[in-house]
């Protein structure tokens, strides 16, 4: 075209001239056989992959600070168009919920008419997207919705086992067969589950416990339970009311006798646990024999322990306060006085 800058056909003046007119070529080359070149240099790196690799290294090595400034660049960037894009997101958000709070029902009215629009557009397509819209909230809300079903089942648990028991009339051996490989699946689990229990409930009975008795409460009965406790803790108190509940009833005499017992009994156990031989039915005055015999032993083994610690102490002073050094070996303690025997003698002294 006559518009378009030809190129110099006469020879360079200067050698920059000829660089620039070489360079200027092969740009026109390329811009002309883009597609040519492309392809060619796929196939060279399909049938090359090691030098590739190699090249790809060496290139890393020669460049690795351009390299470095060019990921900090391109993060930089990515950040700030994730920002300038949640800003955005956020503007809407705020517009969309300003404009509800003017007129919530025409923004009702306008998604009913969209949503109506979008059934009639493509039926299917509105049904699989609603579908999606559901089980992402679903998906997003579903500790919620399994304790709002708890809570539901165990005000009303009739249903649920009616279905239960329904379904296990009808598939009791894919039940079964489940449960079997559920076990199996994870039997140390189980067991680890079991010992755990057993070992709660001997620490439960070592420490005179009870067993736990616990039965699920209906909404009726829950109900029922803090409408009298509000009446109970709300109700104003007299002055009689609060000093009877500050210092209580005394106990009747049936009620002290009866801890007597339980206390006796307490201690009873507590005896025969701790006895070294279990299967010896000891009486009351012999729990109390082994008691004081042991406390006899630890208030010796605390004198022992004291007197230990205060020789230790003067033989500490000692050491410092010793002008001769000490001995080497001990005198010994003398040997104890032998008694004096009465003479052998016959007949009658005189």
């Amino acid at each position: 075209m006559a518009d378009e800058k030809q190129p110099n056909r006469g020879p360079a003046k200067s050698e920059e001239e000829r660089i620039a007119r070489k360079r200027a070529a092969a740009r026109r080359y390329r811009e002309s056989h883009a597609d040519e070149i492309r392809e060619k240099l796929r196939q060279w790196k399909a049938a090359n992959p090691d030098k590739v690799k190699e090249y790809a290294a060496r290139f890393r090595d020669q460049h690795r600070e351009q390299i470095r400034k060019e990921n900090r660049d391109r993060e930089r960037a990515r950040a700030a168009k994730a920002r300038k894009a949640e800003a955005a997101r956020e503007r809407r958000r705020v517009a969309a919920r300003e404009r509800y709070a003017a007129d919530p029902e025409a923004h009702s009215e306008y998604q009913r008419e969209r949503r109506r629009a979008q059934r009639a557009a493509d039926p299917e397509g509105y049904r699989e997207a609603k579908k999606q819209r559901n089980k992402r909230w679903r998906d997003g809300h579903r500790d919620e919705q399994n304790a709002k079903l708890r809570a539901k089942r165990r005000d009303n648990p009739e249903p649920k086992r009616a279905a239960a028991e329904k379904y296990y009339a009808e598939h009791g051996d894919k039940v079964r067969e489940r449960r079997r490989e559920y076990y199996w699946a994870n039997h140390e689990k189980q067991l680890e589950s079991q010992r755990r229990w057993r070992a709660a409930e001997k620490r439960r009975r070592d420490v005179g416990l009870p067993p736990r008795r616990l039965h699920r409460v209906l909404a009726a009965e829950r109900a029922a339970n803090h409408t009298e406790a509000d009446e109970f803790f709300s109700r104003p108190r007299f002055r009689d009311e609060i000093l009877a509940m500050r210092h209580g009833p005394r106990p009747t005499e049936a009620e002290i006798a009866r801890l007597e017992r339980d206390n006796e009994r307490a201690r009873a156990a507590h005896a025969f646990a701790m006895a070294d031989d279990p299967t010896y039915p000891m009486t009351a005055s012999d729990r109390r024999a082994v008691e004081r015999a042991r406390a006899a032993q630890r208030h010796q083994d605390a004198i022992n322990a004291e007197e230990a610690r205060l020789d230790a102490i003067a033989r500490a002073i000692n050491d410092q306060l010793r002008v001769e050094p000490r001995r080497s070996s001990p005198i010994g303690e003398a040997e104890p006085v032998q008694p004096i025997s009465a003479p052998a003698t016959r007949g009658i002294s005189r």
